[in-house]
């Protein structure tokens, strides 16, 4: 009687300890039991005339890796009056928009939409609005042990500078939102935004443009203790290292593969009326991110060309997985989203490419192997 009550007790033992320590936790990115290869794409547009159907403003390109990628695609209108920025998070399981707010069309809002598991298609959670989102261009998520961040870069103007905004728990939101922090940039002009480290350490790179074009990392920007109003001023808190692009024309996104360690950067020279667009290559990237000061930095490849199609190309985004091959690119001026491979130099065709009835203007990827995770 006495085994048998041993061994009860430590069968309870041993299912208790798996209940408590196999259970995956809230701030590890979200596991697949199959691959996903998503791609979301943040169109400009907005419908004027209230008696004409709406604009849908994003699509979900599934599976974005297959020789049917464009055949396979789900249109979805997030609400708000015209994209932007757009930001999926495994994580956070939320797909973040931004309004592009462009000309008469005041809209100074970030719609946060839930997302199916299965089929990636999104849906109403909630919306960030706030008077100074006058252009928003980037979005960056991090979560750890409880905190949730929802960093945003807008364009200043004549009368304000370019800020980052710290926005926590950006799923609570249904209208009005606090800004916990404000981190001024100074002469720097963002554009793109991601996270990469740890999530007790992790740098934040932002593609700059304007009279610095490159890209900028800041380092500790976790460790500021954020609060209503709280400021951190361009000479108090500057980026670590701002990695100088020159000659390559205006900087736009940008995505970087940590599993390939390659940065590609979004980048277009206008000269009149023509533009030229060009995705600018960097291999063994993070001996450059890793800088601890300001540097010039060279691409060593670069697509670009006639074949190429590109002409003002505005973001781009990378497949991370292991053995993955593609770089998948938005053009303004073509209203085109290409594929082409991660090889790719010089005057090459795109693997594949679909034309838009509307402007595509930023992607975001989520790209998962059965049981892989998103950073």
């Amino acid at each position: 009687m006495k085994s048998l009550t041993t061994y009860i007790a430590v069968l309870f033992f041993a299912i208790v300890t798996c209940l408590t320590s196999c259970v995956r936790e809230d701030d590890e990115p979200a596991l697949s039991e199959v691959a996903i290869s998503r791609l979301y794409v943040s169109f400009s547009e907005f419908q004027l005339d209230e008696a004409q159907t709406p604009y849908n403003n994003l699509d979900i390109i599934d599976p974005a890796d297959s020789s049917t990628f464009f055949q396979s695609s789900l249109s979805h209108n997030s609400g708000i009056k015209g994209g932007a920025a757009i930001l999926f998070s495994p994580i956070a399981k939320y797909v973040f928009q931004s309004s592009a707010n462009s000309g008469n069309i005041q809209d100074t809002s970030i719609q946060v939409m839930s997302v199916h598991p299965e089929t990636g298609a999104p849906a109403a959670r909630g919306l960030i609005s706030n008077g100074l989102l006058t252009s928003v261009k980037g979005l960056a998520y991090h979560y750890n042990r409880g905190t949730e961040n929802l960093y945003v870069a807008n364009i200043g103007n004549e009368t304000r500078p370019s800020f980052i905004y710290l926005f926590q728990r950006p799923g609570n939101y249904r209208g009005r939102a606090d800004i916990k922090q404000s981190i001024a940039l100074g002469s720097l002009t963002p554009w793109s935004m991601a996270f990469k480290g740890t999530e007790e350490n992790s740098d934040l790179y932002m593609s700059v443009t304007g009279a610095k074009k490159g890209i900028a990392i800041f380092s500790d920007i976790l460790r500021k203790n954020p609060g209503v109003d709280s400021i951190l001023n361009a000479e108090s808190f500057p980026p670590r290292a701002v990695l100088t692009i020159a000659d390559q024309g205006e900087i736009r996104g940008f995505s970087y593969s940590d599993r390939q360690d390659l940065l590609a950067v979004a980048a277009y020279t206008k000269t009149g009326d023509v533009s030229v667009g060009k995705i600018l290559l960097f291999e063994k990237a993070s001996l450059l991110l890793s800088s601890t000061s300001d540097r010039a930095i060279t691409p060593t490849r670069i697509i670009t060309g006639v074949l190429t199609g590109l002409k003002r190309p505005l973001d781009v985004a990378i497949d991370n997985r292991d053995g993955a091959q593609y770089i998948y690119v938005a053009d303004a001026d073509t209203k085109t989203v290409s594929r082409f491979l991660n090889t790719d130099d010089g005057n090459v065709k795109p693997n594949i490419t679909k034309e838009f009835r509307l402007t595509p203007v930023a992607l975001s990827l989520d790209a998962r192997g059965p049981g892989e995770g998103v950073e």
